[in-house]
């Protein structure tokens, strides 16, 4: 699994997520949209200036959004 070290944690491919988080692509994709999760918190674009590009997402950000009581 290749994942960029940063002061925040680990970062992800959204396949690494969807695996590390046991959920499916369609359901971190309504979650994105529905702004649960949110850019510059949840994840970033790897080339910021493309609007299209890759995402790489924060595993600690998104796992402690997710496992709220």
């Amino acid at each position: 699994m290749s994942s960029k070290n940063s002061s925040n944690g680990d970062w992800l491919t959204t396949t690494e997520l969807c695996h590390s988080l046991a959920i499916s692509r369609s359901k971190l994709c309504r979650l994105q949209q529905r702004k649960v999760f949110r850019q510059g918190i949840h994840w970033v674009r790897k080339n910021p200036a493309a609007p299209r590009s890759d995402q790489l997402w924060s595993l600690a950000a998104c796992r402690s959004l997710l496992h709220k009581p």
